[in-house]
């Protein structure tokens, strides 16, 4: 019940995201301007899965999992069709950092999707916090090499 509040919560979150990038004035700007919007909404959302799969820190066998499985397995799915977008749509090949940790965000959250298909691992819940933290370890990575600001006002803004 919990994990269903704290998902409730984490969707209400994200369409708070998309409304206020809506309102923020995000059909207002152009080429680049709106293709840096449209990427941080992307990365709004793709922090708001995220943050549900953090939920699997608070168990402490695999089978407290198996209660909510469905719930793990459709944010899983959800944060793995986001990084797809975000490694093709958003791409940059001049940077290879980026190219690097938006492929380790993808192979992390396919990992993860595929630890839930298959119940009959061992230690497949320690195999899911390792895997969701790499992907957190990731994103703060990346964040760092774009030098962006979690909380700030502007990206490279400090607190």
């Amino acid at each position: 019940m919990v994990l269903r509040k704290s998902f409730f919560t984490d969707s209400v979150a994200l369409l708070f995201c998309t409304v206020f990038m809506v309102f923020a004035g995000l059909g207002l700007v152009k080429g680049d301007e709106k293709e840096k919007s449209e990427l941080a909404e992307l990365m709004c959302k793709i922090d708001a899965y995220s943050k549900a799969l953090d939920r699997l820190a608070t168990y402490f066998s695999f089978d407290e999992v198996e209660k909510e499985r469905k719930i793990y397995e459709d944010t899983c799915a959800n944060l793995v069709l986001l990084c797809k977008t975000a490694t093709t749509k958003f791409e940059r090949p001049d940077d290879n950092k980026y190219q690097e940790f938006n492929q380790a965000m993808l192979k992390a959250s396919e990992n993860i999707a595929a630890i839930l298909k298959d119940a009959n691992r061992a230690n497949s819940l320690e195999d899911m916090l390792w895997e969701t933290g790499k992907l957190r370890q990731t994103c703060v990575t990346c964040h760092k090499h774009l030098d962006i600001h979690i909380g700030s006002d502007k990206h490279g803004g400090k607190k």
